[in-house]
């Protein structure tokens, strides 16, 4: 699978799953054939990704795990300390850690120092934020000595995230897309219908390889193995220049989906 800044292009998000559901879904994700799974410590589910992994049989270097630092333990007291639980749970160092939401003021340069820190400590292999706007990714890779490697955030076909993503370039930096299909909602676009019926193909297909043809990472979740199925069968999808000019239109609505109180910054318009 091609790799972007050293990240699998297409992984599996885990979001909201938990218990049985987690260990059923994953599993079915690594049999199918990704290697790339997302975690959080905010989702509460590491400790169930991690016995996933364990059981799948697939050897730790083969795979490539990301976690998130939960708000709540970005304080000097408490963020180390964290990413070491979350290495006990996901049984060894991860791929990529980042940044979780945006760290207030006072805090934000220690962070980024803290997650550098982390890396050199070799309790991850590289290190990146998360819900950065552009004057935050341009802050904390000066902060971070360019170690960043990635900024996740929402990205899908209802929302234009072009100005975020070529400043992230800029820096050195991959997008990486949460809610890659919008919650369900990017297939409803007659757009993006319209080019999966010329292509037969189904719509969540043409509306993940619009991100992929563009270098952004993509960590779409599902419980269904036909879906996780789908997923990957976009890898293989390529859009004319006109089928993807057609999808950048439709983001201009500008619909963004995920933007919690107290933890999303004033985002870039």
């Amino acid at each position: 699978m091609k790799r972007v800044n050293g990240i699998p292009i297409l992984g599996f998000g885990t979001y909201p799953l938990s218990s049985e559901e987690a260990d059923r879904a994953i599993a079915t994700a690594l049999e199918l054939g990704f290697r790339h799974v997302d975690t959080a410590q905010m989702y509460g589910n590491e400790a169930e990704v991690g016995r996933a992994l364990a059981r799948s049989g697939i050897a730790r270097k083969e795979l490539y795990i990301v976690t998130k630092v939960d708000p709540g333990n970005i304080g000097a007291d408490r963020f180390l300390s964290s990413v070491e639980r979350s290495i006990a749970h996901l049984d060894g160092p991860v791929d990529l850690l980042l940044i979780h939401w945006p760290p207030q003021d006072k805090h934000f340069d220690k962070a980024v120092e803290l997650l550098v820190e982390a890396k050199d400590r070799g309790l991850t292999g590289a290190v990146g934020v998360s819900n950065f706007t552009i004057a935050m990714m341009q802050r904390a890779q000066a902060r971070a000595g360019n170690a960043l490697i990635a900024n996740q955030v929402e990205f899908h076909p209802l929302l234009d995230q072009s100005r975020v993503k070529e400043e992230a370039e800029k820096l050195g930096m991959v997008l990486m897309a949460y809610c890659p299909l919008a919650r369900g909602e990017a297939m409803k676009s007659k757009v993006i219908q319209e080019i999966g019926y010329k292509l037969k193909r189904p719509a969540s297909e043409v509306a993940l390889a619009w991100i992929l043809q563009q270098n952004v990472v993509a960590i779409p979740m599902t419980t269904k193995r036909e879906n996780a199925a789908s997923n990957l069968r976009a890898l293989d999808l390529v859009l004319s220049r006109a089928d993807m000019d057609a999808i950048t239109q439709v983001s201009h609505g500008n619909r963004r989906l995920i933007s919690p109180p107290g933890w999303a910054p004033k985002w870039d318009s």
